[in-house]
């Protein structure tokens, strides 16, 4: 018996240190430039721990996430993948308070947002809109979010406790949140 697909389903790359050039070039031929983290673990960690050595950000590369199968974050929007998406978890405890969350790419005017428009919510990164359930949506990125974290602990050795436990409390503010909608 088959499994159901998952909702929301993210990889996610670290950069090979000084090989993008020409971002058209990246865009179209992305393995030249980034190791899958969850495919090599180890690659992915020496890249990364190397990296740690010149800058506190150990982390830069892509996150691709896709909902059903539908890209939601372009190719083009590599960045620092840990603060993208405990910015993405922002824009998700906004959502749940308020009913809009909205937030940019770290250290870009690249924006996000999640909101409801009617009977619709929609998620929009850059000037790309798709519409989401946020019944699967929300604990699918929060899923994600989780395991990239978890990966970090156990592949780099640091103490992930803080972003962790701030994905927890968005989760538990999802089981208030659902009970009301």
């Amino acid at each position: 018996m088959e499994d159901t697909p998952k909702a929301v389903h993210s990889e996610a790359y670290i950069l090979v240190p000084h090989t993008v050039e020409d971002l058209d070039d990246f865009v179209e031929n992305p393995d030249k430039y980034l190791v899958d983290m969850y495919e090599a673990p180890e690659r992915a960690a020496d890249i990364w721990r190397n990296r740690l050595k010149r800058n506190p950000y150990g982390g830069e590369g892509l996150l691709q996430v896709a909902y059903y199968g539908i890209d939601l974050i372009s190719a083009s929007l590599w960045d620092n993948v840990a603060s993208l998406w405990m910015d993405l978890v922002e824009v998700i405890d906004s959502f749940l308070q308020t009913g809009e969350g909205e937030g940019l790419f770290p250290g870009s005017p690249v924006p996000i947002h999640l909101r409801s428009k009617g009977r619709s919510t929609l998620f929009t990164v850059d000037e790309q809109t798709n519409v989401v359930d946020p019944k699967d949506f929300i604990p699918g990125m929060l899923d994600e979010a989780q395991r990239y974290f978890e990966w970090i602990q156990e592949n780099i050795g640091t103490d992930e406790s803080g972003d962790l436990g701030a994905i927890n409390e968005v989760r538990n503010l999802f089981v208030e949140w659902s009970a009301r909608h």
